[in-house]
């Protein structure tokens, strides 16, 4: 037997050893068969997963399960592994996050960066494409490594069936509200017993636009819901693969007040279920999982392989055979952020416009334990820094409070802000608003050639001059005024709305907030001297809710509210 190990010194010494050598081969051969036994024992389970089922609802928040009679998700929950943890992708709306769900990636990745992208129209490209210039989808790997398979996509809303390629499911339909299109899935799923199926349904994101979250009518919608997921998950049974059925239950985003689309947790907080074949029961997911970890976790049942350009991860521990992971980093547990008073609705800063000449502030802690600990010159509150509040105080001018909850000497919640603009009774509204009725916006229109159908004059920044409309759909607003600046430097300038805003001064293009979204913000910076320089908004509702107010910071000032006493009309 000749060895050649490409060294002569090597070669002399085998051949002077070669019983030696031959035994230690030998053992070499032994330990290797060892180890392939070991790596067969441990192969991947058989989970029994036949037919899996991805059933999305718009718009369900961990809030809508909590406070709301969920009979059919309490029993999947109790029965299977979930977490209210998830999280989903920016711009916490619709089309980025079900694109993120099918896709396995992020809207850096596949490029749907908003409501308002079509298939050929769009300004970020997919890093690679599918059958088309689509970024591919779960349906892609089915069509690619699995034609046999049986894919169908029901869904209540037209436009999730733009984000993938049609030629990659057998059954693609949109279905007639929520109940149409649950028995158009159930009718699918008797007939062909499919291999994967999505399911969407709108009703619950109807009713948090329409009459907000955390109503009624909300909770309402997911009880609904909630008995629309008992409905498929019989059609299972009735047609026999139930045993055999994995069912994942999740949303694209929750909501705050009547929209979505911002940074909050109530938005961008969204439940992650499984149940049924291969589940483990009544486990709690401890990992992070994000919206794009929905694809990768189907493909990972589905025994599919994910192309390198996803970047969800499958949620392997909620399967039975595998273990929970190791977690050296543990997620953030934190002390709600103190309530100040007088609160105004979701988005808007607590405060408000006075005309008194003193203002009482109250501070609440929404925590068993814990101190508020709060300043009054726009700095960052601390234990150190800040003043202890034990109880209600007054404010005789404009004041921005910025107050935390601390535990232990430390720190332990994000600082929360109030505005407290204090003006005279005699100040005049110093910003005159135009109004222009028009139709389908997506985004602000040109202004120049425009009539305007309104006019008037407010003291602040603000989107409620819309509620006096018949319809404040597809309105837009140009607002102008002059602001006093006191003290030259650099002044960032914020605009907060839904849907989009362009702020300017002197005419100069400060802060780009466009698009069809949520309540989102969006900044700019610029230098400025003392003295009196022009401001303009332009803001425009493309339908739905509608919501905006703008701030700013500068030397001296804290984030704040742009407050009446430094606007005029001169």
């Amino acid at each position: 037997m000749l060895i050649e190990l490409g060294n002569l010194n090597l070669f002399y010494f085998s051949m002077k050893h070669k019983n030696y050598l031959f035994k230690s081969l030998k053992a070499g051969l032994l330990i290797a068969t060892v180890f392939l036994s070991s790596c067969t024992t441990e192969s991947t389970p058989d989970l029994g997963i036949k037919h899996i089922i991805v059933i999305g609802v718009d718009g369900l928040s961990p809030d809508g399960i909590n406070k709301a009679q969920t009979s059919v998700i309490d029993s999947l929950i109790k029965n299977g592994a979930s977490t209210f943890e998830a999280r989903s992708v920016l711009p916490s709306s619709s089309s980025s996050n079900w694109a993120s769900m099918i896709m396995g990636a992020d809207t850096e990745q596949h490029g749907i960066t908003s409501n308002g992208w079509e298939i050929n129209n769009y300004t970020l490209p997919a890093v690679v494409s599918g059958h088309d210039s689509r970024f591919p989808t779960i349906f892609t790997l089915f069509h690619d490594q699995k034609p046999e398979a049986h894919v169908g996509a029901i869904y209540d809303w037209d436009g999730f069936g733009r984000l993938y390629n049609p030629e990659d499911v057998a059954f693609d339909i949109n279905g007639d509200l929520e109940d149409g299109t649950t028995q158009d899935a159930s009718s699918y799923i008797k007939e062909h017993k499919p291999d994967f199926t999505f399911i969407h349904l709108d009703h619950v994101d109807h009713a948090g636009h329409s009459e907000g979250h955390g109503t009624d009518s909300y909770y309402k919608a997911v009880e609904k819901a909630d008995s629309l997921i008992g409905t498929i998950i019989q059609a299972t049974k009735d047609t026999g693969i139930f045993e055999n059925t994995l069912f994942i239950i999740s949303a694209d985003h929750g909501g705050l007040g009547k929209g979505h689309g911002g940074e909050s947790l109530a938005e961008v907080n969204i439940p992650f279920i499984l149940y049924g074949a291969g589940v483990k029961k009544g486990y709690t997911i401890e990992e992070t999982v994000y919206q794009y970890d929905n694809a990768a976790t189907v493909a990972f049942a589905a025994g599919l392989e994910t192309p390198q350009a996803w970047i969800g991860r499958p949620v392997k521990s909620a399967f039975t055979g595998y273990e929970k992971p190791v977690l050296p980093y543990k997620k953030q547990q934190q002390l709600s952020t103190p309530v100040l008073l007088p609160e105004n609705g979701p988005y808007a800063p607590p405060g408000g416009l006075f005309t008194e000449s003193k203002v009482e502030v109250n501070l609440n802690n929404p925590n068993t334990i814990g101190n508020i600990y709060y300043t009054l010159d726009g700095s960052d509150p601390s234990v150190e820094s800040g003043i202890k509040y034990t109880a209600p105080f007054s404010v005789d001018s404009t004041t921005l409070v910025r107050a935390i909850v601390a535990e232990e000497g430390k720190t332990s919640s994000t600082i929360a802000a109030g505005s407290y603009r204090l003006i005279s009774t005699q100040k005049k509204p110093g910003i005159l608003f135009n109004i222009y009725p028009l139709e389908n916006l997506t985004s602000l229109p040109d202004f120049r050639n425009l009539k305007t159908s309104q006019t008037g004059n407010i003291m602040e920044f603000e989107s409620g001059i819309l509620d006096s409309l018949d319809s404040a759909a597809s309105t837009a607003v140009v607002f102008t005024s002059v602001l006093k600046i006191d003290t030259a430097g650099s002044y960032t300038f914020y605009t907060n709305s839904d849907d989009g805003s362009k702020l300017y001064i002197n005419g100069k293009l400060v802060v780009d907030n466009n698009g069809d979204h949520g309540v989102q913000e969006r900044s700019g910076t610029i230098n400025l001297k003392k003295g009196m320089h022009s401001i303009k908004i332009e803001y425009f509702n493309g339908g739905g809710g509608y919501y905006l107010d703008a701030q700013y910071k500068g030397p001296g000032i804290g984030k704040q509210i742009i407050p009446a006493d430094k606007l005029s009309q001169n």
